[in-house]
């Protein structure tokens, strides 16, 4: 399944909005350059460095396939060059972040990620090559570039008038999607996934059946449940077979990203369609949201225009003008998993 990742701040884990300048002319830079932002020469040891951080908090690993791999390095390197952009702005504005904001947001990412265990969040840090002061210095750039944002956007107040537009041209995708209720087991092998099956066709009970075989630790623990889902949040393949599977009914094994996967849909919750008072509030947050990421994406672009970044050749985006939003990522964590 898909996670959705609960909102810390929005920016620097992946690309932000604007226009990136390249300037396609060859100064000699030093050996060991990824980029440079003006005259900040950013080497690939840093920018291996920064992204040995972000796997830390987020979990993003580099790709196996070597094309892949120069795509995500090239990516990497503009985020990197945009977030340098913007740590100037933060020094520009004098936005500050206290430590004690520092530890408030490191304890619950500690919290939500490692159950509150220190100890293995530490141990993780080693195993991704990285440190707790790396950690740091990430969460503390992302308070502060949360705190910039509300400052670029300012108070944003959307009228009843424009969100009962929105709802006319809306109204069909702000229903309830149908929903399945899923208990869900993952192994490693199609026998492995077969064995659970025949299981589970005989009557075995699929939590102490999750609890005892399934690789999926996020899910385990819950004897499999994984709550009602919609269609969009599961893997497309496992999808298919999920929602052609009757209430009561078993389904699989299917293979996900993560292994295989058999389980039991427990109940069909029917799709609905909005109306306009159930989904006001949230259509009004909505459009508030909008608003602040334009007012935003305007203002970055600005600060982009003119920034002079320069690629060495191994790590130039394949898109350097490209204008796209930025994907929003946290420290908080989440809980719950997901059909792999």
């Amino acid at each position: 399944m898909k996670q959705r990742i609960p909102i810390v701040l929005a920016v620097v884990a992946v690309v932000a909005a604007g226009l990136l300048l390249w300037r396609p002319w060859a100064d000699e830079a030093p050996e060991g350059t990824a980029f440079r932002v003006g005259d900040e020469v950013v080497s690939v040891d840093e920018l291996d460095a920064r992204n040995d951080s972000l796997r830390a908090l987020y979990g993003i690993q580099e790709p196996l396939d070597a094309k892949e791999l120069d795509g995500f390095r090239r990516q990497a390197a503009k985020s990197m060059a945009i977030s340098i952009v913007l740590d100037r702005a933060v020094d520009e504005e004098g936005v500050e972040v206290s430590d004690a904001e520092v530890e408030e947001a490191v304890t619950a990412f500690i919290k939500a990620r490692f159950a509150g265990d220190r100890d293995a969040f530490l141990d993780s840090l080693g195993n991704v090559n990285t440190s707790e002061d790396a950690v740091r210095a990430e969460v503390r750039r992302q308070l502060e570039l949360r705190k910039l944002l509300a400052e670029v956007a300012g108070d944003v107040a959307v009228g009843d008038a424009d969100v009962r537009a929105a709802f006319a041209e809306r109204k069909a995708s702000l229903g309830t999607p149908e929903r399945r209720v899923v208990s869900n087991v993952v192994v490693d092998t199609l026998a492995e996934a077969q064995r659970v099956r025949d299981q589970l066709d005989r009557g075995v009970g699929i939590a102490a059946l999750a609890r005892k075989v399934s690789i999926d630790a996020a899910t385990r623990d819950k004897g499999g449940r994984l709550g009602a889902v919609a269609r969009a949040d599961l893997l497309p393949e496992v999808a298919e077979v999920v929602f052609r599977t009757g209430a009561g009914k078993v389904y699989g094994p299917v293979q996900g990203s993560q292994g295989w996967n058999v389980g039991i849909v427990t109940r069909i919750e029917p799709a609905t369609t909005a109306t306009f008072a159930a989904v006001r509030t949230r259509l009004r947050s909505t459009l508030e949201s909008e608003a602040v990421q334009s007012r935003w994406s305007d203002w970055l672009a600005g600060r982009l225009h003119d920034a002079d970044v320069r690629y060495e050749r191994d790590y130039r985006p394949s898109d350097p003008y490209d204008v796209s939003a930025w994907e929003q990522s946290g420290i908080e964590g989440a809980e719950g998993g997901g059909t792999q």
